[in-house]
């Protein structure tokens, strides 16, 4: 069984009438939660962050204290850092649960643009042997090489197939629902031309070549932008860092100083020991918001 589904229950039978009434009617993380495929409630959604936050906050402590007490600080400094680890892993750990659907479903976005000027030739080879609609989406869901558009025709053919509902009608309730606005248009314009008794083949046709275009175009903004990342990178924590542990040594040398209750060659510690791989982390994950997916 799903580790995280069985989690997800267990957090919504300690924190579930808590979390409900709270949480429970939020439209946009429904919405967030749905476009990222999570297959889970809001309630059962935070419930887990909950669960999750309970576990991870006196590990961060203890791994907080313990690291202090390597460098040998002072019984004071220890407790002050654990007491900010205390209140602020929980603020932090809330902020990533509140954004983590958004940033899942900006993902699919992208995998499934990606996957568009590919998709959609298939498309309209199957609908030019005259295959209808819902067959097109079922042999698209069968397919390993569409990543998330696949995913997306699972949940329609779902629909079509267990719930008894008609292809336009799943077709035109997905435009909402998927985090795509491309393949949202796509959805629609194929609804509108089976409705009409247009030539999907032809639809199709045209849309493909237009997607191929788009698809060149992002390509080469996205290599404008690495180009522009990489410069940032250069500037911002490579040189950024250098400069500021250098201004922090010759302040030490000249008699040193504290910001609270960290010394000097503390805050250089962390600049070289969290700052930097902070800083790293941070970019990797807007260079990630920017890639194509694959």
């Amino acid at each position: 069984m799903n580790v995280a589904l069985t989690l997800s229950r267990l957090a919504y039978k300690i924190f579930g009438p808590m979390v409900d009434p709270v949480f429970g009617s939020s439209k946009s993380m429904r919405q967030n939660i749905r476009r990222a495929n999570i297959r889970i409630t809001v309630g059962e959604y935070f419930s887990y962050a909950f669960l999750v936050i309970m576990i991870i906050t006196p590990i961060m402590v203890v791994t907080v204290a313990l690291f202090m007490g390597l460098l040998k600080r002072d019984p004071m400094t220890t407790a002050v850092a654990a007491v900010f680890t205390f209140f602020l892993t929980p603020v932090f750990m809330v902020i990533f649960f509140y954004i983590y659907p958004s940033y899942l479903a900006d993902s699919r976005k992208r995998s499934i643009d990606s996957k568009l000027p590919f998709a959609v030739p298939y498309m309209a080879a199957m609908a030019g042997a005259g295959v209808p609609p819902d067959a097109v989406f079922d042999s698209l869901a069968r397919s390993r090489l569409y990543g998330e558009i696949a995913e997306e025709a699972k949940n329609i053919t779902r629909d079509c197939r267990f719930f008894g509902r008609d292809i336009v009608t799943v077709l035109h309730d997905y435009t909402k629902l998927t985090p795509s606005r491309r393949f949202a248009e796509l959805l629609m314009g194929i609804t509108t031309t089976v409705r009409s008794g247009g030539d999907l083949k032809t639809y199709l046709h045209n849309e493909a070549e237009n997607m191929m275009v788009e698809y060149r175009q992002m390509m080469k903004d996205f290599a404008e932008n690495l180009g522009l990342f990489a410069e940032s990178y250069i500037t911002i924590p490579v040189f950024g860092t250098i400069f500021m542990v250098i201004v922090m040594s010759v302040m030490t040398m000249m008699g040193g100083g504290a910001i609270g209750p960290l010394q000097m060659d503390d805050m250089m510690i962390l600049i070289v020991y969290a700052g930097i791989p902070g800083l790293s982390i941070l970019f990797l994950l807007l260079i990630d918001s920017i890639i194509p997916e694959e």
